[in-house]
């Protein structure tokens, strides 16, 4: 036990390192010609594919455009609502220019009790734009090992009512498919939406 919660204080510490380095490369490239993604995000992520209330999804569908990804779950009562409203707020902030240059992907870690059509229907009260996911645990496992997200889901049937742990950053990735940025939940949109602009500029 003092194994795992010592693995998971490192691995967190090793994430909050990473968002303190964005931060100050989010600083620098106000004043840059181009955006550069930050050293400690170049090893972050990955293309994925994940079951929607359509089919199929995958990361690679987005390439072109700027996402916002974030891992949590619908039954979450404070900080996915919280993550998902800056997200929109966000895209809406980024400007009417770019509304079809920009997208959202809320991936489920509770797939017992989040179905497709359950998480479009959640995603979509954000905003239209923002597609709702899950997958297997296996295949989730996998996505959250390459985006260094830590979950924990209960082992609960899925009419019982239960928390899920789970990392609470809203990852940016750039038209290339490559994360190059790092927020938390209270991050400003405005802040978010900056970012999105300097992507697609």
């Amino acid at each position: 036990m003092v194994a795992v919660m010592n693995k998971s204080l490192v691995k967190y510490g090793v994430t909050v390192l990473a968002l303190v380095a964005v931060l100050v490369v989010i600083f620098w490239q106000q004043f840059a010609a181009q955006p550069v993604i930050p050293s400690a995000l170049k090893n972050m992520g990955g293309d994925f594919e994940l079951q929607s209330s359509q089919g199929p999804l995958a990361l690679h569908d987005f390439r072109g455009k700027a996402v916002l990804i974030y891992f949590g779950y619908t039954h979450c009562p404070d900080v996915c609502p919280m993550a998902l409203g800056v997200m929109a707020a966000a895209m809406q902030q980024a400007g009417d220019a770019l509304k079809h240059r920009v997208a959202g992907i809320f991936i489920s870690v509770d797939p017992r009790r989040d179905t497709p059509d359950k998480l479009d229907q959640y995603a979509r009260f954000f905003d239209p734009r923002i597609k709702g996911v899950t997958g297997t645990p296996a295949l989730l496992d996998k996505v959250a090992a390459a985006w260094r997200v830590d979950y924990a889901v209960p082992d609960q049937p899925a009419d019982a009512s239960y928390a899920v742990e789970h990392s609470t950053f809203i990852y940016l990735v750039n038209p290339d498919g490559k994360v190059a940025g790092l927020f938390d939940e209270k991050t400003s949109a405005a802040v978010i939406a900056e970012q999105l602009r300097l992507w697609l500029r």
